[in-house]
């Protein structure tokens, strides 16, 4: 284990370890402006020993949010994320963003024909009068491929160290990559090779701003956990054109959010909060009526992505991120043994800050979180906490 708390580079930047605190939504915005607790959380992270904490959901563009408060990347959110950027550094860590566009996937009502790959029927957004997406045109795929390229440049100028480019979980490039939702006729459609094209596109455009030495990483479905969807055979494919492309570090996921939500989010499923949270009658009567047989639970076993990870590990040489299921000494010592090169975490940390100096002093062997996933819940309630 001793060799996960070595020094890794991606890129031109040195991390001081393996270990990387994973995107997961925060909630720490004031009308969609980071706040105190925001720049707070990303803090202990890095105090904690974690190399590189990831800052969720950055929105390239106001269109490219789920809902009206998320924060988008323009000047006055830049404003406070350089104030994170400068407060991590300072705490002694290195700052990631996780860049996005929700597609299809959204309930933003300035938005009322979402951009997704083909005209789909929107169940996230439908309570909210968003009933379908409109399917991009080559306008479309231009403009936002270049909100991608100049959110990078924008978050580069203010002294971050790396971005995620998010392919997965169900947002925009993933609904690309996906055959339930890509149904496109042309180029951008059909075949993998040809479904992988926009996302690719999207990739070598941020690179091509950033340039080489700027660490662009890419977190990838292993697959979306459904029939129909992405699959790991896929996903073989796109990590091996995303090597050939120079992407730095692939981070490998999984789940489709409006299907498949606790594919990744193994455990417990905090029903009653969900419904809570709803943001309107009708959104919480559906949820309270359909949701206990419309959510499948995902039994949580540690590193329970790994055999799928394995696979793609066989088939690149680039740097793999894996996410999934660790939570202990043991869970670290195993993915580092299978050759992985950095390890993401999330709810051991956001259960507990300090979890990585306690594993390297010993003074625990395993996490406390119980995988009951309330944590999910207080996202939408004034930010992500553990509740134990």
């Amino acid at each position: 284990m001793n060799s996960a708390f070595q020094k890794r580079i991606i890129g031109s930047t040195i991390l001081k370890n393996a270990f990387i605190k994973t995107a997961t939504f925060e909630g720490m915005y004031d009308n969609g402006i980071p706040n105190q607790k925001l720049i707070d959380h990303h803090v202990s992270m890095a105090k904690g020993k974690v190399a590189l904490t990831t800052v969720s959901y950055g929105a390239v563009s106001p269109d490219a949010r789920t809902f009206k408060t998320q924060m988008y990347i323009h000047p006055e959110s830049l404003e406070k994320l350089k104030e994170l950027a400068d407060a991590v550094h300072n705490a002694g860590g290195k700052v990631s963003i996780q860049l996005t566009h929700c597609g299809y996937f959204s309930k933003n009502t300035d938005q009322k024909r979402p951009l997704a790959p083909s005209r789909v029927f929107n169940e996230y957004g439908c309570m909210s009068g968003i009933m379908f997406s409109k399917a991009m045109t080559s306008e479309d795929l231009r403009k936002v491929s270049d909100d991608f390229a100049n959110a990078a440049m924008a978050l580069k100028n203010i002294g971050f160290d790396a971005v995620e480019l998010h392919m997965g979980h169900g947002y925009l490039l993933s609904q690309f990559l996906c055959p339930w939702t890509n149904k496109r006729k042309d180029e951008y459609g059909g075949t993998i090779e040809n479904r992988a094209r926009y996302p690719l596109q999207v990739f070598n455009n941020i690179k091509d701003k950033v340039g080489k030495d700027f660490p662009v990483l890419v977190k990838l479905n292993l697959s979306d956990g459904f029939k129909g969807g992405f699959t790991l055979d896929e996903s073989v494919y796109v990590s091996q054109e995303l090597e050939k492309a120079g992407c730095d570090a692939l981070v490998l996921s999984g789940g489709f959010t409006s299907k498949t939500p606790f594919y990744l989010m193994r455990g417990g499923i905090p029903l009653k909060g969900m419904i809570q949270n709803g943001t309107s009658l009708a959104e919480k009567f559906t949820m309270a009526l359909f949701g206990p047989f419309i959510i499948k639970k995902y039994k949580f076993e540690p590193n329970f992505f790994l055999e799928q990870a394995k696979v793609i590990r066989k088939a690149v040489k680039m740097p793999l991120v894996y996410l999934g299921g660790v939570d202990s000494a043991q869970g670290i010592e195993e993915v580092m043994k299978e050759g992985f090169d950095l390890i993401a975490i999330g709810r051991a940390l956001i259960h507990d800050p300090d979890f990585l100096i306690k594993i390297e002093k010993g003074s625990i062997t395993k996490s406390g979180c119980t995988r009951c996933n309330q944590c999910v819940v207080e996202m939408d309630r004034g930010g992500v906490r553990c509740v134990l």
